[in-house]
């Protein structure tokens, strides 16, 4: 019964690192999308057009035609992520405890990708020869974009500012734990047969 509950608490846990792990590269996605959009706009007013071959391409594409996928929640992402734990029944402190540390977490994420998109974005740019105007870079709206000291980003996050496409976030976390979960089931498999 012990092995039984055990394997049920590690089925669970998978599924929650699984509903983290898609809620953050959607967050991501929203945050690429929204940021590549409003660079865009500040352009388009400053008299630039970001050449179509930016915007086509495999790396930006998402960014300008990705419409954002999250719902709204009352609770912002926590409440997201909340809702989901409570349904595979954990513990409501436990659950409240990690989304409060997880909520700044988050913030954190979102300003570093922001600001790993902006200077991405005006790095393409600078490529091919476009340079953003000093006017921008020094704006209200976006110094703190610019002058932002960015953390290292996950390595999903990182993938999806520099190719456009997204690696498991909690790849190592995911693989660690189904081979602890495949060794928990073999050992009680092995115990129920002899």
């Amino acid at each position: 019964m012990k092995d039984e509950a055990q394997h049920e608490y590690l089925a669970s846990l998978l599924q929650a690192l699984g509903a983290l792990e898609w809620m953050l590269v959607q967050v991501v996605f929203n945050v690429r999308t929204r940021t590549a959009t409003a660079v865009r706009q500040y352009l388009a007013h400053a008299g630039i057009e970001i050449p179509e071959s930016v915007i086509q391409s495999r790396k930006s594409f998402g960014a300008f035609h990705r419409a954002p996928s999250i719902a709204n929640h009352k609770d912002g992402f926590g409440g997201l992520l909340r809702d989901r734990l409570f349904e595979l029944d954990f513990e409501e402190d436990a659950v409240s405890d990690a989304i409060e540390g997880l909520d700044q977490d988050l913030l954190e994420l979102c300003l570093d990708m922001q600001s790993a998109v902006a200077r991405e974005l005006c790095a393409d740019l600078e490529a091919i020869g476009l340079h953003v105007p000093p006017s921008i870079l020094h704006s209200n709206g976006w110094r703190d974009v610019f002058t932002r000291e960015q953390r290292k980003l996950p390595a999903g996050a990182a993938s999806i500012v520099k190719d456009g496409i997204d690696t498991s976030v909690f790849r190592a976390v995911e693989e660690s734990s189904a081979s602890a979960f495949t060794q928990s089931y073999k050992a009680t498999s092995n115990s129920h047969a002899e």
